[in-house]
């Protein structure tokens, strides 16, 4: 049997401005229904700096490193794991180090000096991070473009709240437990397992979802996706997995639209179905990718929830989301 994670559903951060997304392009106009939980694993390209002792004696302070710097290169050696980086600052003996780091779209170069501990090792006084995991759930999958699209927002550190860059990411069997009801002002989250089962890899990572490939296609409903056009403020439904196994309907209100929102918060929805509102209160972690659905046509996908009024949270436009992953390199 498969070793099993458990682990607790997260929503994994905000969606990020990506800019320059078309409104007009020629993609499939239909694909499999999404609505099914899966587990990730990321790693970042480079790592991410989470925080830095900000003393003034400190050698990361004082060589000029940020929160949220991205480090890719250390004495000329690509890094990619935090131990990589941990091996070199070990082994320096208190010399200077060469850093290449990435801050925002900007290179940089800086030196750092290692200071020795009282046990005889090295320090800089920062923090990092190469990697994060957790579920969400899977918006569609284009056959066409052979491509799954998730999340609807991106996968961002949860403490310095970037949009971490993907060097590489694997898709993983998830299966939902349980469900942690949402109250106003805490959130709610999908509990879950992940398997150590692979069944496709993330190929992007960008504000508007988390796009990838599938070993093999999914079965699944086949839906036509709507225009932002074709989206009205009106009732609509939400098609998501709980605890029982396999995705169900929800009725949703769509209450505002936003097409030209550029952070992919495009419309407002509101939970109205009595059976979930009983269930998890509302929106809740891990319910993010969510499909939304109206008129018989995909409009878009839930990104996020209210904390304060679980009830409600942000959507965004399919139509967005699937320009987007075309801008970034997709068919």
């Amino acid at each position: 049997m498969n070793k099993l994670k458990k682990i607790l559903a997260s929503v994994i951060a905000a969606a990020l401005v990506v800019p320059g997304i078309s409104a007009a392009a020629e993609r499939h106009d239909t694909v499999i229904l999404g609505g099914t939980p899966f587990g990730l694993t990321m790693y970042t390209s480079g790592v991410v700096v989470i925080n830095v002792d900000d003393k003034d004696d400190s050698p990361a302070h004082a060589a000029g490193i940020q929160k949220n710097d991205v480090i890719t290169r250390a004495n000329g050696e690509e890094i990619s794991t935090n131990e990589q980086l941990k091996e070199i600052i070990a082994d320096s003996k208190g010399e200077d180090i060469e850093l290449s780091l990435t801050r925002g779209e900007s290179p940089i170069s800086l030196t750092i000096t290692p200071e020795q501990t009282e046990d005889g090792g090295y320090s800089v006084g920062m923090w990092i991070r190469d990697s994060t995991a957790g579920l969400g759930t899977v918006t569609y999958y284009d056959e066409g473009a052979y491509c799954f699209g998730a999340l609807g927002h991106g996968i961002n550190d949860k403490d310095t709240g970037i949009l971490l860059p993907l060097k590489r990411g694997k898709v993983l069997q998830a299966t939902i437990t349980s469900v942690s009801k949402a109250q106003q002002g805490v959130p709610g989250g999908l509990n879950g397992y992940i398997t150590d089962v692979e069944i496709g890899e993330i190929t992007l990572n960008t504000g508007f979802g988390v796009f990838g490939r599938y070993d093999s296609a999914p079965e699944g409903k086949r839906i036509e996706c709507a225009d932002s056009s074709e989206v009205s403020i009106g009732d609509a439904y939400i098609y998501c997995t709980l605890d029982d196994g396999a995705p169900q309907s929800y009725d949703v209100r769509i209450e505002r639209l936003n097409e030209d929102d550029s952070s992919g918060q495009n419309m407002i929805i509101r939970v109205t179905d009595s059976e979930l509102l009983d269930k998890t209160g509302g929106i809740i972690q891990g319910m993010s990718g969510s499909p939304i659905i109206q008129n018989g046509k995909l409009v878009g996908a839930v990104t996020h929830v209210f904390v304060n009024s679980p009830e409600m949270g942000y959507g965004i436009l399919i139509e967005n989301m699937r320009e987007c992953y075309k801008e970034y390199g997709g068919l």
